[in-house]
């Protein structure tokens, strides 16, 4: 049964500067481009049929023309009109590991001087059984859609019971069953891991909601090169991605050094990783110098920034040099332990803090905190000044709002979302931009930038099915049995780890 969303405010990728037929297309590939107008979008099981603009006409009288007309071709139609609500894409968090929200909470500065993965992580998941992961799974899929996020990238061991949580809980994704055989706790377990990308791949049941596989070998230190080309070789033949972390930390870093004469990048490259995969998505890309980024940006792969993860467990990258080396970015959460939220379109003010954050930390700044006046002072501003131009393009609106919408929505070569277009997959919020959180929104694409737009969620369909009910979104989740239920189980199955 078609559904036909209308609105008087619709998100719609546009070219910049462009207009007419092909704009929407253009817009997608720059990543950037993006026009808030009045339409119509007709959504058909999980995927948008058509997006019909409506120039100045009113929605409502414009979206039941359209039902009268699709009623007419023999097809049962139901509409929803949302008035001056804006209709937007959810949002995409392109890299998480939802069940480790069991950690929230956690003292991370007990390990936050050392490898947190390998200290803290790889130890307690050990401990975790299939129905572990499907409980914890399940809270991090409500917390993710309560802030509009309608699929996430997600990278986690017994994966098939990470594909069942999604499914329960209504989110989207796509899942990267971890593969290890080097180290870690699914060493013993990559052939399961192998089978399990297969089986979520095959699944027709989660395809039609919007969850689909990627292959997922750790990082460098973690999959031997045979592993690695394996995993590539079945990403070849599915028209899947390799979904990774690289260069995550300097104990990586070091050990590809000393086993392939060469760093974690640069090996990957040797070994043919970074020209076979159908696509790449790469977590973190902490040491990584400028030339690799060079070589990260020729072959397409994609980078993803987890900048608040990363002021846990590492450092944050510099954002301003992957646009500088032309590479593809885009912007995730990580994992709720050493993030302490999955609201994705937050980490968007972090990125847009770049411009000015560095500017403490210069050498200029540091003789005017040594006394030397005036002229240190101005070259303080300067320092600012320069870094502000630098970063300037990365903080406007519309690019920043790509990087949680259509630069993560185009990674996977069998789904594309994060995009209000025909063929995406009908992820949508609606935002009441009457919320105090957003109001006066007089620039909407600015405050869905900049503001918390989570509170003003007022409705959300993943997958063309709507997560709760629309007007009373946040409180008719929360307040469901699955909902109640799932929380119930995942709390009894946390005190009975005895972390």
């Amino acid at each position: 049964m078609p559904l036909v969303v209308a609105s008087r405010r619709v998100v719609v990728p546009r070219a910049a500067g462009a207009g007419g037929a092909g704009a929407a297309e253009a817009g997608v590939a720059a990543g950037h481009g993006l026009a808030v107008v009045p339409a119509c979008v007709v959504i058909d099981g999980a995927r948008i049929r058509e997006v019909r603009e409506l120039g100045d006409a009113e929605s409502a009288p414009a979206a039941a023309a359209l039902a009268r007309e699709l009623r007419a071709r023999g097809e049962y139609v139901e509409v929803h009109d949302f008035g001056d609500k804006l209709v937007a894409p959810a949002f995409v968090n392109a890299h998480t590991h939802l069940a480790l929200g069991f950690l929230r909470g956690t003292d991370m500065r007990r390990v936050a001087a050392g490898n947190m993965v390998e200290e803290l992580f790889f130890r307690v998941e050990t401990k975790l059984t299939d129905a572990d992961v499907r409980a914890f799974v399940r809270m991090g899929a409500y917390e993710s859609l309560l802030a509009g996020v309608g699929l996430v990238w997600d990278h986690y061991y017994r994966a098939e019971h990470v594909a069942l949580g999604l499914a329960d809980a209504g989110l989207a994704g796509v899942v990267a069953p971890t593969l290890q055989d080097l180290a870690g706790p699914g060493m013993h377990a990559w052939e399961a891991g192998l089978a399990a990308t297969m089986a979520i791949d095959d699944d027709p049941s989660l395809r039609e909601r919007g969850i689909v596989a990627a292959l997922g070998p750790h990082a460098t230190d973690t999959v031997s090169e045979g592993l690695f080309v394996r995993a590539v070789e079945l990403a070849k033949a599915r028209n899947l991605p390799v979904h990774a972390h690289l260069a995550q930390s300097i104990e990586e870093y070091e050990r590809a050094i000393a086993r392939h004469g060469a760093s974690p990048t640069a090996w990957l490259a040797r070994i043919g990783v970074l020209d076979a995969a159908p696509a790449s998505v790469f977590a973190h890309c902490l040491y990584v110098d400028a030339s690799e980024l060079g070589l990260l940006a020729s072959k397409r792969a994609a980078i993803v920034y987890c900048p608040y993860s990363q002021l846990v467990f590492g450092f944050p990258a510099r954002s301003g040099a992957f646009s500088a080396a032309g590479a593809r970015w885009c912007v995730a959460t990580d994992c709720a332990s050493n993030n302490d939220t999955m609201n994705v379109q937050q980490e968007l003010r972090y990125v847009a803090g770049q411009r000015t954050a560095g500017v403490g930390f210069t050498e200029a700044h540091a003789r005017m905190m040594a006394g030397e006046g005036v002229l240190a002072a101005r070259a303080v501003w300067r320092e600012r000044t320069r870094l502000y131009a630098e970063h300037d393009a990365d903080a406007a609106p519309e690019a920043l709002l790509s990087r949680v919408w259509s630069v993560p929505g185009a990674l996977h070569p069998k789904l594309r979302c994060g995009e209000i277009s025909a063929g995406a997959l009908a992820n949508l919020i609606v935002v009441d931009l009457d919320h105090p959180t957003l109001w006066p929104a007089r620039e909407p694409l600015e405050v869905m930038a900049m503001a918390d737009a989570a509170p003003a969620i007022c409705g959300m369909l993943v997958a063309g099915r709507f997560v709760g009910e629309c007007g009373d979104f946040h409180a008719s989740v929360t307040s469901s049995p699955s909902y109640r239920e799932a929380r119930n189980e995942a709390s009894g199955r946390l005190a009975a780890l005895n972390l």
